[in-house]
């Protein structure tokens, strides 16, 4: 994992979006917004964001968020992969769209561009790690326009959500919860802690110069680590195996469970 410390967070993901994004690139835009806001006040959780660019569109998302089961986070992260075994210890993830995935730190504004570190994410490691640590939503925390804010179960807030409209106005914020505060906390903390010991210091650059893989030349010298616009190239040929090897693959999953349940008999 390689991590860009104090960089311009809207001029190096915006790069990423003409490289990978063909379609809807205009949706970095409310991106940019969410940055903003996390660099006006930054409280530890409001300036940690996932953040990924795919063929149409990106998405970016409190990273709280996205470990709560449930929420429009957690389905739209996981909503490029479909996981293949989800009991398992590792299960097979195939990602349907060429994905580049960050962690992103918001840390402040600097002469007027929103600075912070960025961690490359391992998009199909991380759905797995997400699958397997989310917690289940619980309640929401919304406030209106007129003030009013409310803590109710997500499943009744929904049921009621048009009368609060009309008594309250427009929702202002939503927070969601998992019944178990803490725990969701401890699970980000390790998620962190584990990313900042596995990160690599490295310059966010685009273009292509060292065309090889990772690895050790001939020569005993260590090689650089691919450029984004490398890991774009082999996302491709990636997703177009992935493509080819679903049908196969949710074949055999079918008939393994036709078996172990007799259906096919």
């Amino acid at each position: 994992m390689r991590k860009y410390e104090n960089v311009d967070i809207v001029s190096s993901l915006g790069a990423v979006v003409e490289l990978n994004t063909e379609h809807y690139k205009s949706d970095f835009k409310y991106d940019i917004e969410m940055f903003k806001e996390a660099a006006r006040n930054p409280d530890g959780e409001n300036n940690r964001l996932l953040w990924l660019s795919r063929q149409s569109g990106t998405y970016c998302h409190l990273e709280s968020d996205v470990y709560i089961k449930d929420t429009a986070a957690f389905n739209y992260w996981k909503g490029c992969a479909d996981i293949l075994g989800s009991q398992s210890s590792f299960p097979t993830v195939i990602v349907t769209d060429r994905v580049l995935a960050f962690a992103v730190n918001v840390t402040g504004i600097e002469n007027g561009r929103i600075k912070g570190d960025l961690y490359e994410l391992d998009y199909r490691n991380h759905i797995r790690h997400i699958d397997k640590n989310a917690l289940p939503l619980h309640t929401v925390t919304a406030t209106y326009k007129d003030g009013t804010t409310v803590t109710l179960p997500h499943k009744e807030h929904d049921a009621m959500r048009e009368r609060l409209y009309l008594r309250h106005g427009a929702l202002q914020t939503l927070t969601k919860h998992p019944e178990d505060a803490g725990a969701l906390q401890d699970i980000l903390k390790q998620a962190r802690e584990q990313r900042d010991k596995e990160a690599r210091p490295a310059m966010f650059k685009l273009r292509v110069q060292n065309p090889k893989q990772p690895g050790i030349s001939k020569q005993g010298k260590q090689q650089q680590q691919p450029t984004i616009k490398q890991q774009i190239e082999a996302n491709k040929k990636q997703l177009a195996a992935d493509r080819a090897a679903a049908p196969e693959k949710t074949a055999a999953k079918t008939a393994t469970k036709n078996k172990n349940t007799g259906l096919g008999d």
